[in-house]
């Protein structure tokens, strides 16, 4: 591969994350209804047409962001280092993770609570369904670890749980949202795992 090529894709990439930074800029500020290709171009100083020709429509752009979501979560998570933890631990951290990860990327519950998602494009939907079921998988993953080890109770329905825990995570990124960000939605973390999993430990399996 030639050094031009090699400039060529580099370049690509940064302007890939710099629209999709943007986006989600422009998600947190305005709304999903306020993202269009226009607003996205001047935001990235680009000519609409090119914005369109790269991207393409609004569809697409909020499918490559569900994208970005994933794999910017899966970075997070690898660089936990979880598995020098007890199960039970793993959970604790990424509920933590997880939080900060909404704190320090306020576009994203946005994006999760819009409109466009309740009657938008199938596409987009059936994106952002494979991401929440992904991590959803990933939850009930480490809930069953936990009952393997004896530290969860064997009684509770693991795929149950997992999808209660993320309707916590996604009610206090709600409720953050409304508040205009008057709460710290990290520091919450502390109450949903006790919350959860006093519930999970509180009986003998």
């Amino acid at each position: 591969m030639t050094k031009k090529v090699k400039a060529r894709r580099k370049a690509g990439e940064v302007r890939r994350q710099d629209v999709i930074a943007a986006a989600l800029d422009i998600i947190r500020k305005h709304g999903v209804d306020k993202l269009t290709t226009r607003a996205l171009s001047q935001a990235v100083g680009i000519a609409q047409p090119t914005l369109f020709l790269h991207f393409g429509n609004k569809t697409r752009l909020l499918v490559l962001l569900v994208d970005a979501i994933q794999a910017r979560l899966q970075e997070g998570l690898k660089g936990l280092a979880l598995e020098r933890l007890t199960p039970l631990e793993r959970l604790k951290t990424v509920i933590r993770f997880h939080l900060d990860f909404i704190q320090n990327q306020p576009g994203i519950p946005r994006l999760l609570f819009s409109e466009e998602l309740q009657k938008g494009d199938p596409a987009f939907r059936k994106r952002m369904n494979e991401l929440v079921g992904g991590f959803l998988q990933f939850l009930t993953g480490l809930i069953q670890a936990a009952q393997q080890a004896g530290e969860v109770r064997k009684d509770i329905n693991p795929e149950q749980h997992a999808c209660l825990l993320l309707a916590m995570i996604q009610g206090l990124a709600f409720r953050w949202i409304l508040s205009n960000h008057r709460f710290v939605l990290r520091d919450q973390a502390d109450a949903v795992i006790a919350t959860i999993t006093d519930g999970w430990t509180g009986r003998k399996a």
